[in-house]
C-alpha cells in the first residue's frame, strides 16, 4: 500500500514536471520569436493552460510588458485535475507581471480581481462586425415576421446555431421538456457541427427538435435573421460553472444585432442573463424553470409590442460589441502599459 501510493505521488510529481517544463520551452520559443520580431509589448493569451505563463515569463527575460487577455476564466476553464491544479499555481505568478489584464465581460474582471486584487483589469468585449449582421431592412424584416401566433399545424421556429455540449446541455433539456409542454407550437432547430448522437447525449432529442449541419457564417447569420426566436442557453448544471457564470459567447452580439427576439436561459448573476436583463435585450428565464421557459416562449408569440421593444433594445446593446469600439478599447489598455 505505502508503495503504491509513493509509486503514485512520484507519477503525479513528474507529471507536474513534464508541464513545467512544457512552460518553460514555450516561454523560450516565444523570447526568441519576439528577439527575431522586436514588439514593444507581449500580449499572451489564455486558451490552453501554457501560454500564459510562458508569455509572462518571456516577458520578463526581454524586460517587456505582458499584458494577459483572457477569453475565459484562465483556471476553471479546466475541469478539476491537474491543469487545473497548475493553472491556479501559475495565475498567481503571471498576475504579478502583468501590467494589465483584459477581460471580455463585468463578471471575469469580477472573478479575476477577487483573486488578483491588485490586476489592473480592462474590459474589451468579444467584437463583431454589426455591419455584416445587422439587417439592412428592418422594416422589411418585421413586416416578413408578422407571422399569426404558432399552432402545431404552423409552429414558430426557436433557433440555435454553434457548438452543443456541457456548458449548455441542462438548458437545453428544459427548452426540449418546454416544447413538449406548449403542444408543438415550437420547433427548436439547431445548426451544429456536433453530430447527431452528440447533439441528443446533451439533451437534443424529440419530436420538435431539428438537428442541421453547421452552416457558413453568412447563411448562420441569415436564418438568425429568418428564425421567430433565437435561442441563448448557459448550462444550470455543469463541471465547469465558474465558466458558465463569466461565459461570454461569441454569438451574444450576433443575436443581438439579428433583428429576432431573444430568450435568454441562463443562470442568475452569469453575464449573460445579467446583460439582458439590464439592458431589457431579451426575455431572460435565470432559473432551471420549465413552466417559466414555456410560459416565456407563449408570452413572445402573443405580444408583438414586447418583441419590438426587446428588438429595439437589443439592437442598442448590439452595439457595445462593435469592432471599431473593441479595437479603441484594446489599444486603450496598451496605451496604459506602454
Amino acid at each position: 500500500m505505502v508503495r503504491t501510493l509513493g509509486n503514485e505521488h512520484i507519477q503525479r510529481f513528474n507529471n507536474y514536471a513534464g508541464l513545467v517544463r512544457d512552460v518553460l520551452t514555450r516561454a523560450t520559443e516565444i523570447a526568441s520569436a519576439v528577439k527575431e520580431h522586436p514588439v514593444q509589448v507581449v500580449v499572451g493569451c489564455s486558451g490552453n493552460p501554457f501560454d500564459l505563463p510562458a508569455a509572462a515569463i518571456a516577458a520578463k527575460r526581454l524586460k517587456l510588458p505582458f499584458v494577459a487577455y483572457l477569453f475565459d476564466d484562465p483556471v476553471y476553464q479546466w475541469e478539476k485535475g491537474v491543469y487545473r491544479s497548475l493553472a491556479r499555481f501559475w495565475e498567481k505568478r503571471w498576475a504579478a507581471r502583468a501590467a494589465k489584464v483584459i477581460v471580455p465581460n463585468e463578471v471575469l474582471a469580477e472573478d479575476v480581481r477577487a483573486r488578483v486584487p491588485g490586476a489592473s483589469i480592462a474590459i474589451v468585449r468579444n467584437p463583431a462586425d454589426l455591419a455584416q449582421i445587422e439587417p439592412g431592412d428592418m422594416v422589411a424584416g418585421e413586416a416578413r415576421h408578422a407571422n399569426p401566433p404558432p399552432t402545431a399545424q404552423a409552429p414558430w421556429i426557436v433557433l440555435y446555431t454553434g457548438s452543443v455540449y456541457s456548458a449548455q446541455a441542462s438548458a437545453f433539456r428544459n427548452l426540449v421538456a418546454a416544447l413538449e409542454r406548449t403542444g408543438g407550437r415550437f420547433h427548436l432547430h439547431v445548426y451544429t457541427a456536433q453530430s447527431e448522437t452528440q447533439v441528443r447525449d446533451n439533451g437534443l432529442i424529440g419530436p420538435f427538435v431539428h438537428r442541421f449541419d453547421h452552416l457558413p457564417q453568412e447563411q448562420a447569420l441569415l436564418r438568425q435573421r429568418e428564425a421567430d426566436i433565437l435561442f441563448l442557453p448557459l448550462a444550470f448544471e455543469s463541471p465547469i460553472p465558474e465558466v458558465v457564470r463569466s461565459s461570454a459567447p461569441a454569438k451574444v452580439a450576433e443575436y443581438l444585432a439579428s433583428g429576432r427576439p431573444v430568450i435568454v436561459h441562463a443562470p442568475r448573476g452569469s453575464f449573460v442573463s445579467s446583460f439582458f436583463t439590464a439592458r431589457e435585450a431579451g426575455l431572460v428565464v435565470d432559473q432551471p424553470d420549465i413552466d417559466a421557459l414555456a410560459q416565456a416562449l407563449t408570452r413572445l408569440s402573443e405580444d408583438a409590442t414586447l418583441r419590438a421593444n426587446l428588438v429595439a433594445n437589443a439592437r442598442a446593446a448590439a452595439t457595445e460589441f462593435g469592432v471599431d469600439r473593441a479595437r479603441a478599447a484594446f489599444s486603450a489598455a496598451l496605451a496604459e502599459v506602454g
